[in-house]
This record gives structure tokens, sequence and C-alpha cells, in this order.
């Protein structure tokens, strides 16, 4: 895989799932955006992006499946103050039958850098039994195409390596 470090044009070719300027309320008493609020915006991106993939509440409501996280890593490479313009984009890491690898990625356009990046691992699960399940086969090559696409991307932030689809 490629270890280039992306510019803010390069993060944005994955699309844009969510952007906003930081509220006051999300400033801490050290004077930045708060980990917490940081969190939920990784969170309402990567929840947009599933949507968008299919994993919506009609999808819920029909099959019994959902998505759940397992494991979390977010790594800090910048503050961002209140004020600043701040985007969500996600990127595909790897794609198994019941599980998904990605990394959430806010960039702070105001300053041109990536601000925070949260790896994620998520598993298809049949909300009846509390169990893993595959995912149906006519969510496997959208999911595969945009693996692909993210694979060839010439840059890759910095990953927990504990994490990945087997």
């Amino acid at each position: 895989m490629p270890h280039a470090t992306p510019t803010v044009e390069d993060v944005t070719e994955l699309g844009t799932v969510l952007s906003l300027v930081a509220p006051p309320e999300f400033e801490d008493g050290n004077g930045h955006v708060n980990v917490g609020h940081y969190y939920r915006l990784h969170m309402t991106g990567a929840d947009a992006y599933f949507r968008e993939l299919g994993f919506d509440d009609d999808y819920r409501e029909r099959t019994g499946h959902s998505v759940f996280s397992i494991e979390h890593h977010i790594r800090f490479l910048d503050e961002s103050l209140v004020g600043e313009e701040l985007s969500v984009h996600l990127r595909l890491l790897g794609v198994g039958p019941k599980a998904l690898h990605g990394q959430t990625i806010i960039v702070n356009r105001t300053r041109g850098t990536v601000a925070n990046t949260l790896e994620f691992l998520e598993l298809h699960v049949d909300l009846s039994t509390r169990r893993t399940t595959a995912m149906p086969e006519h969510l496997m090559p959208p999911l595969h195409a945009e693996l692909e696409r993210h694979r060839a991307l010439p840059w890759m932030l910095p990953l927990s390596d504990t994490m990945g689809v087997r």
C-alpha cells in the first residue's frame, strides 16, 4: 500500500460525508475542539456513509441485520478551533463477508490539514441472535468496487496495525 501523506485535495477525492464550521459548544477548556465532539463527527460521518451503502433504517427493519462497531482507534494529527471549517471523509480498508474495516478522516479545511483519523472495525450482525452473519450478496459488489477505488489511491494515513479483515 502507498504511504505518502495526503493533501486535503487527496482526501477530498474520497467524497465528503459531512461538513460544518466548529461551533462554540465544541470548545473545551484547552481552547480547541473537544475529543468527544471529534468522536461524534466521526460517528455521524460513518453513519451517513453506511446509509449511502444501503445499511439504513429500511435495511435494518427489512432484514433484521445491522453493523456493530467492535473496535476504534483515534489518532490526533492537528488541533482545530471553534470557527474553523471541518469535513469528514471515509476510506474503506478491507471488506469481508461479515466485516468492514475503514478509516474516517476529519480535515480542517481552514488550516488545510488532516486533523485526526478514526480507524474502525464493524461487524455485520443479525439483531435477533446478536451474532455475526454474512452480508447479503447484493451489497458485496458495490463494497468491493468502493474498496478497490480506495486502495488505488496513492496515499495512506497511519493505521493502528492491530485491526483488519482477514
